[in-house]
């Protein structure tokens, strides 16, 4: 593997990113487009901001249990922080994201580098890395993306390129999933995105799987996986 400025991180069962606000229960009632949930909090219907757009199939549905923190906006008064799946809350608020990743990078990692009409999560000096987010597994396989993402195969591509061209090129995949053991692309639901990885992967772009969980109101590491062979 070549040089690359994200680093091992802190030690499994280290907390990487802790919360200091409530976090209250409720039941999915419906979701009427990608950024909204309707919420029975205590009897009550709340609309929720919902900040991931994936499918999540299996954490966003009627009767599912999630957990909400009050968050005023225009239009929503909470939003959502995670989800059952199982007995694993699972962490679905993409806006942690950043925050998750600098804990693998240098201080004077530069967020969200414009290259042409796209934006980069991190650049560190010559290194340029985007990061995702994972949340869906399957028999202990994490797939990636839940839903088609031209986004995500824009993002691969690009970084591909200024690979071919000599530039350091990274992908950070932030696993929220404590029982994944490898990862693959998800050629079943985004055909184009898998090629695009397995293309970047065969160019020399550097690409991670940071495995980790949500415990109460902490994120905790478990390792870097590795993907499926």
């Amino acid at each position: 593997m070549e040089s690359t400025h994200i680093c091992v991180g802190p030690e499994p069962g280290k907390s990487l990113v802790d919360f200091d606000w409530d976090l209250l229960e409720a039941a999915v009632v419906e979701r009427p487009n990608r950024f909204v949930v309707i919420a029975n909090l205590g009897g009550e219907s709340v609309k929720c901001h919902l900040h991931d757009p994936g499918r999540l199939k299996e954490l966003i549905f009627p009767g599912n249990r999630i957990r909400i923190r009050r968050k005023p906006s225009e239009k929503t008064d909470y939003s959502v922080v995670c989800a059952l799946d199982g007995d694993e809350w699972v962490l679905i608020d993409s806006r942690f994201h950043p925050s998750i990743a600098r804990k693998f990078l240098p201080d004077n990692a530069v967020s969200e580098v414009r290259v042409g009409r796209k934006r980069i999560d991190f650049k560190c000096e010559n290194e340029f890395i985007e990061v995702k987010g994972c949340t869906l597994v399957d028999n202990g396989t994490a797939k990636f993306p839940d839903a088609p993402s031209l986004r995500a195969t824009e993002h691969v591509r690009l970084l591909t390129s200024m690979k071919d061209e000599g530039t350091p090129a990274s992908i950070m995949f932030l696993v929220m999933r404590k029982n994944a053991e490898c990862f693959v692309p998800n050629r079943d639901t985004d055909p184009e995105f898998a090629e695009a990885l397995l293309r970047a992967a065969g160019s020399g772009v550097n690409i991670v799987f940071k495995k980790m969980h949500l415990d109460g109101k902490s994120i905790i590491y478990d390792g870097q996986i590795q993907m499926c062979q």
